[in-house]
């Protein structure tokens, strides 16, 4: 039996996984804030005032004597990133790619992998590989609480830019064990979204006199959100194998189904369109590519003076994309005999990429990154212990159905401007953080600093990912 070329093999597969991503975005979550995340984005019971938008809106009603808060750029933004995979380290990418070997002529070659070795790298994608990128960033925030008896109302606008991409088993298959004959290689794994949002939430929390003999206090809130997407590229289905055969022979089909959308503004170019594009300046309020309606909702209630609960359930609603959009569609069969035939191998690859398969389309529709968040909060005297539940409905960018667990705790020692956070994560699509941060209260204003992934810091070559969080905010 004649064998397949490894080299020019394995590049086909991988750009099952690259056309997909990269024909529709190379054309060209939940919210956590600095304090949340020291606390291993622990949030649905214990966050406070503004902090509360997008997390629990019933906490930003307060038992308090400041009635303004106040978020601006300035002394620090409010900014939160987090991004890696789920599977690979530095450690991991030193151990494979970052030894050089000679070759029988003296040419620079990589590793060369043992059995071991190569279950070793398999076992890093056993529960998949994924990569992502969750930023967040709000631009300004006010609330004002005028009397207990009027409640709280609040208005926010933030940037969110999240992107979600799970790389194929089968690509790590067949680069390890080769173009093995009679085998189905299936790449219905693949995933791939990502979008960038701004949202204006108005806000309104108050408490509730109702249930006085089982809670000792009960508040709720509301958050309408105005959605403006300003870009978005995702996977909606893919359902795409490949079958070796004897004598060069790979078989299958290629179906998948993509859609984009860009705004004008940033003079985005697809592939099937033969018209000039203007160039246009940078703007911090580009024309929206899509506009949409959510809606978070939540209650905490206090069965004590230190015992509270809380449930909440964010970003319900969706964005409808009606400018600039795009959709990637193939559904065809897939057949090479001869690996060296140069256009029996580009059909291959147009086929896989679905080059000429994008057209304009009038308009379609994303739901938003529905979730539930449910917690428990014990508060003594300087001493804050939160536990939570958190959990999406889909797989949109910045969400995950996989259940997520944390615990965090926050000391403020008495007479201290140094408020100390840590916690636990566990589960979700990161599947461990340990987090930590501190905050420094001066009355009027505080600065806040935290990672939901601290860990990295005592051991950054088995990191894989990179998180942070800081922000600022005045009270009044």
């Amino acid at each position: 039996m004649k064998k397949l070329n490894m080299n020019n093999f394995i590049a086909i597969m991988v750009i099952i996984f690259l056309g997909y991503t990269g024909s529709v975005f190379s054309q060209s979550s939940e919210a956590v804030n600095a304090r949340s995340s020291g606390m291993a984005k622990t949030f649905t019971s214990s966050s406070y005032g503004i902090d509360a938008i997008g997390k629990n809106t019933a906490n930003l009603f307060q038992d308090s004597s400041k009635h303004v808060e106040l978020i601006t750029p300035l002394p620090l933004p409010n900014l939160s990133i987090n991004a890696g995979t789920n599977f690979f380290s530095l450690n991991d990418y030193n151990y494979f790619f970052g030894v050089k070997n000679k070759d029988a002529n003296g040419k620079d070659i990589g590793r060369i992998l043992t059995p071991s070795d190569k279950d070793r790298l398999k076992n890093l994608f056993s529960d998949g590989g994924n990569i992502f990128f969750d930023g967040s960033f709000m631009l300004f925030g006010i609330s004002v609480q005028p009397t207990k008896s009027f409640g709280t109302i609040a208005f926010t606008i933030s940037d969110i830019i999240s992107a979600n991409a799970t790389f194929p088993k089968s690509i790590i298959d067949i680069a390890i064990d080769g173009n093995i004959s009679n085998s189905v290689y299936n790449f219905n794994d693949t995933q791939f979204k990502a979008w960038w949002l701004r949202k204006y939430s108005f806000s309104y929390a108050h408490e509730i006199n109702i249930f006085p003999h089982i809670f000792k206090s009960l508040t709720a809130g509301v958050s309408i959100n105005f959605i403006q997407g300003f870009a978005y590229a995702g996977i909606d289905r893919i359902n795409t194998q490949l079958q070796t055969g004897d004598e060069n022979v790979i078989t299958g089909r290629s179906d998948y189904l993509a859609h984009a959308a860009f705004s004008s503004s940033f003079n985005v170019k697809y592939d099937f369109d033969k018209t000039a594009k203007t160039n246009n300046s940078f703007s911090l309020f580009p024309t929206p590519a899509g506009t949409g309606t959510g809606l978070d909702f939540g209650i905490n209630a206090k069965l004590s003076d230190f015992f509270s609960i809380g449930l909440a359930l964010t970003d319900i609603g969706s964005i409808t994309w009606n400018n600039n959009t795009a959709e990637y569609s193939t559904n065809k069969a897939l057949y090479i005999d001869d690996i060296t035939n140069k256009d029996q191998v580009d059909t291959l690859k147009d086929h896989l990429t679905g080059k000429n398969s994008g057209k304009y389309v009038n308009s379609f529709s994303t739901k938003l990154a529905t979730a539930v968040h449910m917690g428990c909060s014990l508060q003594l005297t300087n001493l804050l212990l939160a536990f939570d539940y958190n959990k999406g409905f889909n797989d949109q960018p910045g969400n995950s159905t996989l259940p997520r667990f944390s615990v965090g705790t926050e000391w403020i020692p008495k007479w201290w401007v140094l408020n100390f956070r840590t916690g636990i994560s566990v589960g979700g699509y990161e599947k461990f953080n340990w987090g930590a941060g501190l905050g420094l209260n001066f009355g009027l204003f505080e600065l806040n600093f935290g990672s939901p992934d601290f860990e990295d810091v005592f051991a950054p070559n088995d990191t894989t990912r990179i998180a942070i969080a800081f922000d600022s905010k005045w009270k009044f």
